[in-house]
């Protein structure tokens, strides 16, 4: 059953939301998460290999993530507004529309595979590696988008639970495959790195299909060749004229990884590889509050179709406090097991001891950092996505950028430092902007005292009056 998103409790309703959304998010992230537990296996170099990879990897993922994005705030708003038409046609153009893009994009990154990581800084023995890893993700990425598409569809229309089992399960192909095609197991040839690349394609032709068969049950695949010749470019610009600030939003970040591993790698490889390592570990702690930030989005634009502006406000103020709470209970849990964890991933003594001192630095700011996360689905939710796009860029070019290349300067360790410093910063940017919002619009959110807030959850839970 479709989860209500105009009529059942606020707390209620996200929670039912982020919880499924976080648990399909954690086998999406398990696809990179396990390729590099298994690729540490085969050396420093392949895991850098695998690094260098996963930006570009991220980079283009995070494109259609902005897409889909746009889409859902489309689809949101059309269906709590009750406009059935406008949100099967906006999903038959949205599937096609990203399809065709995502083949473009893989057919040039194949063809400049070479001088695009030699230009990110990749050494001559990690280079053949990396064209070994990319080239199978790039021909799957049509794919992948398509799934990725197909489930902001599915969340955008209340349909939570579904797409998320379709996720996990495709986890579990990849796992599967990731040992069987990496090592030679199960009567599978050994294909060493490439067979990450290779296990990560099987599961997303799972994930294809799986979400296909979704939307043709929800009846959200109406293919109408008429609705397609006479709305067609009417619903692409209005996909981009929403959608182009989520995506370059989400951009950003990659481009900003992108940035930091060149940094690194003018380090040593060793840094590259527990970068790697961290952003993986990194991905799969912040998933509460990335869960949380995926459902608040097409809550608000539904609610916002139906002019329910209370539930937008409790909606808001839910997502601060959990973003709050999930950051500082992250933190504590890297300060005592961080080294443990790292471990896991690889046996090279510097990349675990280089990965430990990347959170014992940059965890401190996750409190921040989701508060950073939480406005920008916000604003995006509100239809807003030109403001979410200010606080992301303002975020990476005004702090980011150089903080971590000042921080350069001081070695590994000042890198980490300048990360650490933009997210606490990028935090406090964005609780700026989303309190200029409130006042400009005259919410009564403007006159709440957040700090006054937390005090109070605190005393409730240790039973103070």
């Amino acid at each position: 059953m479709a989860t209500d998103l105009l009529k059942d409790k606020t707390s209620k309703v996200l929670t039912s939301m982020s919880v499924p959304i976080s648990l399909g998010m954690l086998s999406t992230f398990l696809f990179q998460v396990i390729d590099t537990y298994f690729v540490g296996k085969l050396g420093p170099d392949a895991l850098a290999a695998l690094s260098f990879s996963s930006t570009v990897y991220f980079l283009v993922v995070g494109l259609f993530m902005g897409l889909s994005v746009g889409v859902s705030i489309i689809i949101g708003t059309a269906k709590g507004a009750g406009n059935t038409e406008k949100v099967n046609q906006t999903s038959l153009i949205a599937l096609l529309l990203s399809f065709l893009l995502a083949l473009f994009l893989s057919g040039a990154m194949i063809y400049y595979v070479e001088p695009i990581f030699i230009t990110m800084g990749a050494s001559s023995t990690v280079l053949p590696l990396v064209k070994l890893y990319i080239a199978p993700i790039f021909y799957g990425m049509p794919l992948l988008t398509i799934g990725l598409m197909a489930g902001g569809i599915l969340r955008a229309t209340g349909n939570v639970k579904k797409p998320e089992i379709v996720m996990g399960l495709a986890g579990v192909v990849n796992l599967v495959l990731d040992y069987a095609l990496i090592f030679g197991a199960y009567g599978f040839p050994e294909m060493g790195i490439s067979g990450a690349a290779w296990a990560t394609f099987s599961s997303w032709v799972f994930v294809i299909i799986g979400m296909l068969v979704l939307l043709v049950k929800d009846r959200l695949l109406k293919v109408s060749l008429t609705a397609l010749l006479s709305k067609g470019i009417a619903t692409i610009k209005e996909i981009f004229t929403l959608g182009l600030p989520t995506i370059v939003t989400q951009i950003v970040g990659p481009l900003t990884t992108t940035f930091l591993v060149f940094l690194f790698a003018k380090q040593n490889s060793e840094a590259v590889a527990a970068y790697g390592v961290a952003s993986r570990i990194e991905m799969l702690l912040l998933i509460g509050i990335l869960g949380v930030s995926t459902a608040i989005t097409p809550f608000i634009a539904q609610n916002l179709g139906a002019k329910a502006t209370q539930r937008i406000d409790e909606s808001i103020a839910y997502g601060g406090r959990a973003s709050t709470y999930l950051g500082a209970l992250i933190c504590l849990l890297l300060f005592l097991f961080i080294k443990p964890i790292a471990a896991i991933f690889s046996d090279d003594i510097i990349v675990v001891d280089t990965t430990a001192t990347y959170f014992y630095w940059v965890s401190i700011s996750y409190i921040f950092y989701g508060l950073f996360i939480i406005t920008s689905s916000i604003f995006n939710g509100l239809k807003l996505p030109v403001n979410s796009l200010k606080i992301m860029v303002q975020k990476s070019l005004l702090f980011t950028v150089p903080l971590s290349f000042i921080g350069s300067f001081f070695g590994v360790e000042g890198i980490f430092i300048g990360i650490s410093v933009s997210n606490i910063l990028g935090g406090l940017l964005a609780t700026y902007y989303i309190r200029k919002h409130f006042k400009e619009i005259g919410s009564p959110m403007a006159s709440v005292n957040i700090w006054h807030e937390y005090a109070n959850d605190i005393k409730s839970l240790f039973g103070i009056k």
